[in-house]
């Protein structure tokens, strides 16, 4: 790229980041790291996802160097792994002529390796090539790992607009993505049909769950330490639920009890886990006064600060609500007792009303973690912070814990799932749909807003598509679609 055309690139493409007008800047930060707001580029809004969906798309990707002038030749660009850990698994590359398999991970800049931690997490060791927006700036700390920078080729690109990318569409319409083997699993099924094969997955991971929950319950002796184990597993959302079970097992349920009040058992939980604010600058919305405060409590309380059973904290790409210092708010109100008053209550809850039912449910769970709102810092407005558990989190701890907690006694218990509106499908539900019914189906007569049959798109996803390996191999569902197909085929 010539610096004639360097210079009519809009500053936020050149020298900045992302224009979400949000992103802090870092301490002292200045140059490359300024975040450009030129007034024509408000509205334009790119992230992380977008330069995903750049590797992602070999309609887009464009040919690669590393840093060090090594080719890079892209035989598979990976899964996108929608969880923790690298953003794609299992990439085929060739780098400088040597072929390589291992992960991408995708960043803005290269710094942001070490800002997200991933120097420190072991789910990091298999990345294969580091993939950014930006080059390194002279003298800037890079990891040691192959690294291939986007930005001049892209936008050597006539005409490239980061506007053209949807990253919603991502990945599971990429148009050049092969068909799967289990694309014709369900060939000439109806919706009916579809719909009955998927409730019934959902049972078995209900099954399942059930089975889990009473085989820890039985194996600790313990039903409330068992169920606080998988209720702080919810309350970690999909990228934090390993952390927030190691700490359930490091600050036990009887623990909690045993501490006075909700200040108490926050500090405690926020020492053990390495979260606490730091005590004298704050961060995250604390003050260090308050900072200060959670510190002194955590002493009184006799709380461990040793987080060794906790490393992996997945920080990057949270939604604030979803972020561990909220979630540990929530736990602290809704376990003042070790949970057994949570328990009792939603036991009590009459199920001869499921739609009834699945509105008294969550609003126990919300209710009881309204209390931990007083723990947090907060709004920018001055009003009190938010209640740290939404609904949505309230109905995915229905979903994924009460209805299995309670079908151990009660075997009919699946049936209340129907009722709870369903949660978001994520990016495994999104491609396990994708792969059955293809990019173009409806969702409303299949799974949208049922959690029975979106649970049993996650069972078939983690039973059968995560564990068949690279290729598909030994896929129930594509022998299934073999079959559906050939059938089809002699009824021709």
């Amino acid at each position: 790229m010539t610096a004639t055309a360097a210079a009519t690139l809009p500053p936020c493409l050149r020298d900045g980041g992302p224009d979400d007008g949000e992103r802090p800047e870092p301490a002292g930060a200045t140059g490359r790291f300024a975040l450009a707001r030129e007034p024509e580029l408000r509205g334009v809004f790119w992230d992380e996802r977008h330069v995903q969906c750049i590797w992602a798309d070999k309609r887009l990707r464009p040919r690669l160097k590393t840093t060090d002038g090594l080719a890079v030749h892209v035989l598979e660009p990976g899964r996108w792994n929608g969880g923790p850990g690298p953003d794609f698994r299992a990439a085929v590359l060739e780098i400088g002529g040597r072929r390589v398999r291992g992960d991408v991970e995708v960043h803005i800049r290269p710094a942001d390796w070490f800002a997200h931690g991933h120097d420190s997490d072991h789910e990091y060791d298999a990345v294969a090539l580091h993939v950014c927006w930006f080059p390194p700036a002279p003298g800037e700390r890079v990891p040691p790992v192959p690294l291939a920078a986007l930005r001049d080729p892209m936008l050597a690109k006539p005409g490239f607009s980061f506007d053209q990318i949807d990253p919603g569409a991502y990945p599971w319409r990429v148009a050049d993505a092969p068909p799967r083997p289990c694309s014709g699993a369900l060939a000439g099924v109806g919706p009916g049909e579809a719909a009955a094969w998927l409730e019934e997955a959902g049972r078995r991971r209900v099954r399942r769950f059930a089975r889990a929950l009473s085989a820890r319950a039985d194996a600790l002796g313990d039903e409330a330490q068992a169920f606080w184990e998988a209720a702080m597993a919810g309350l970690g959302f999909h990228a934090n639920s390993g952390p927030m079970r190691a700490l359930a097992r490091i600050v036990p349920a009887s623990r909690l009890a045993a501490l006075p009040d909700d200040e108490a058992r926050y500090a405690t939980l926020l020492a053990a886990s390495g979260m606490l604010p730091d005590a004298e600058t704050g961060g995250g919305g604390f003050s260090p006064r308050r900072a200060m405060e959670l510190w002194q409590a955590a002493f009184r309380a006799g709380a461990s600060f040793d987080r060794e059973g906790t490393r992996g904290w997945n920080l990057s790409a949270l939604r604030p609500s979803n972020h561990p210092r909220v979630r540990l708010a929530a736990a602290a109100a809704l376990f003042a007792d070790g949970g057994g008053a949570l328990r009792a209550e939603l036991e009590a809850i009459p199920r001869d009303n499921p739609k009834s039912w699945a509105r008294e449910a969550a609003a126990v769970w919300i209710r009881r973690a309204a209390a931990g709102r007083a723990l947090l810092p907060g709004r920018r407005d001055g009003a009190e912070a938010a209640n740290p558990l939404g609904p949505g989190r309230a109905r995915a701890l229905l979903v994924n814990l009460v209805v299995p907690w309670i079908s151990r006694g009660d075997a009919s218990a699946w049936s209340l799932l129907d009722a709870i509106p369903g949660e978001d499908l994520g990016a495994p539900g999104r491609e396990m749909a994708f792969r059955l019914f293809g990019p173009d189906h409806n969702p409303a007569p299949l799974y949208a807003g049922r959690s029975l049959r979106i649970q049993g798109l996650l069972e078939l996803w983690n039973g059968i598509c995560a564990s068949s390996g690279a290729g598909c191999r030994s896929c129930p569902l594509a022998a299934r679609s073999r079959r559906r197909l050939a059938e089809m085929d002699a009824d021709a």
